[in-house]
């Protein structure tokens, strides 16, 4: 097996690669990590609705994309909690395994950087399923691969770019650094590319799409729907570039690796058995971490992570223009980028897969205290407080969302909400206030037990 790691065999290790992120996303939507922190509160929504349903005008469209699949199953009639679970779940993770798709179907030769991208961007910020700048990174690259890879323009690179660049004008505010160079490079091609007079209009069209989405991105920044969220956004990279959580101090190292590719030794020594071996203990060492030392498992850390879906395609946009202009330049490297890449992404999702299985227990212990418990319930009097040994089972907790996450996961016959810990200025509905509980008896939810269970004197 060592050939594939050598980079003897990078196709290989390329399908493998590609097989553990499948995996990941497999078991991310099966067990339902699509609930985890706004995720319950987005599905919540929707089933109100029982339609689309806007949270944030100018990222409307990457949401749409995530509720697209629960819509579709409510006006197929479906009205399982469980299976709208399941649809949501495919929503929120179908973004990076449609765009590395079309990605490779465009340009098979440079799927190295997409698998890149998603290894060091995306998988380094994907904890939290709900996220616009997902989206927005995710389809950032067909886009690009569109532009710069496919010559002449046939018929299908033509409707992915437009409908990439449709899909991004609402998704991000980092569309306002991500849209400008693709509007530089699609004039640029427009100016170079001798296209036709229907392709013109194609480059056109999308051009004027990137400067609607930067535009609506600038106004997202000028008038934050969270000014919280946009604070901690802005002052958050410093800090976890300073300290960095597991997955980003394995990064900076692949990453470093990766740059000493142009030295001729590290090659070597790369190709040789020990080199190969050290690779792979170290990808099987990154991927297995929260199994290893599970109290070290802070999925809250990925999420602050999220400015890594802007960084990393502004540090690779330069790779692939590179490829486009001067392919010669990584020719020499192309192999041990190929390997390096593949590994990263295998190491990234195994990481994933590993954190997936400790939430799944989490989900667990939740199904188990909602099937068993009548009424409130405090987490923080089971589990202790959350710095305590004990705590670490709080360590998916996501306070306000509590009780949105509780009537997905419990049975039908809700007898019980998990409460959010704390008093809080705004919560989607109050779990102890009966005529506050969402209406969702279309989705056979009957509240009936848990409101007898909070109408019960207390015991003295």
């Amino acid at each position: 097996m060592w050939q594939y790691f050598t980079g003897k065999q990078p196709l290989t290790l390329t399908v493998f690669a590609c097989g553990a992120f499948a995996t990941y996303v497999i078991l991310a939507i099966i067990t339902g990590r699509c609930l985890y922190a706004d995720g319950s509160y987005y599905l919540l929504r929707v089933l109100q609705a029982g339609t689309f349903t806007e949270m944030i005008s100018n990222r409307s469209f990457a949401v749409y994309l995530f509720q697209l699949p629960v819509v579709a199953a409510i006006k197929l009639g479906i009205t399982n909690i469980h299976w709208m679970t399941l649809a949501f779940g495919i929503g929120c993770f179908c973004s990076w395994p449609v765009a590395m798709l079309l990605c490779y179907r465009m340009a098979p030769q440079h799927f190295w950087v997409v698998m890149l991208a998603c290894a060091a961007g995306y998988l380094n910020a994907a904890f939290m399923a709900v996220g616009e700048h997902i989206v927005a990174h995710a389809f950032f690259w067909p886009a690009l691969f569109a532009i710069l890879f496919v010559r002449p323009l046939n018929l299908p690179a033509a409707v992915i770019l437009l409908l990439t660049a449709g899909l991004l004008i609402r998704s991000y505010e980092s569309l306002l650094f991500l849209g400008p160079p693709l509007v530089v490079l699609l004039v640029w091609r427009m100016i170079t590319g001798r296209e036709t007079p229907w392709q013109q209009v194609v480059l056109g069209t999308a051009a004027v799409f990137f400067a609607m989405a930067a535009y609506f991105a600038w106004e997202g920044v000028c008038h934050p729907s969270d000014p919280g969220n946009y604070g901690a956004f802005t002052q958050g990279p410093l800090s976890e570039l300073r300290f960095p959580t597991w997955t980003i101090q394995m990064s900076y190292f692949w990453g470093v690796l990766i740059l000493a590719l142009k030295s001729p030794q590290v090659v070597r020594l790369l190709r040789q058995r020990i080199g190969s071996i050290l690779l792979g203990c170290a990808v099987l060492l990154w991927g297995g971490w929260p199994l290893l030392v599970p109290e070290q498992l802070n999925p809250v850390g990925q999420y602050e992570s999220r400015f890594l879906d802007l960084l990393v395609p502004l540090a690779l946009m330069p790779a692939a223009v590179s490829l486009a202009i001067k392919p010669q330049w990584l020719a020499a490297q192309k192999q041990d980028l190929v390997r390096l890449s593949a590994c990263m992404l295998i190491a990234q999702s195994l990481w994933q897969v590993s954190a997936t299985w400790q939430w799944q227990g989490y989900v667990r212990n939740w199904r188990n205290l909602l099937s068993t418990q009548k009424g409130p319930i405090d987490l923080s009097k089971i589990y202790g407080n959350r710095n305590s040994d004990g705590g670490q089972a709080l360590r998916f907790d996501w306070p306000w969302a509590n009780p949105c996450m509780s009537l997905m996961l419990g049975p039908d016959k809700v007898q019980a909400l998990i409460m959010p810990g704390r008093t809080l200025l705004w919560q989607p509905f109050n779990p102890l206030e009966p005529q506050s509980l969402p209406n969702l008896q279309r989705y056979g939810l009957d509240y009936t037990q848990y409101i007898e269970a909070l109408q019960r004197p207390k015991a003295k």
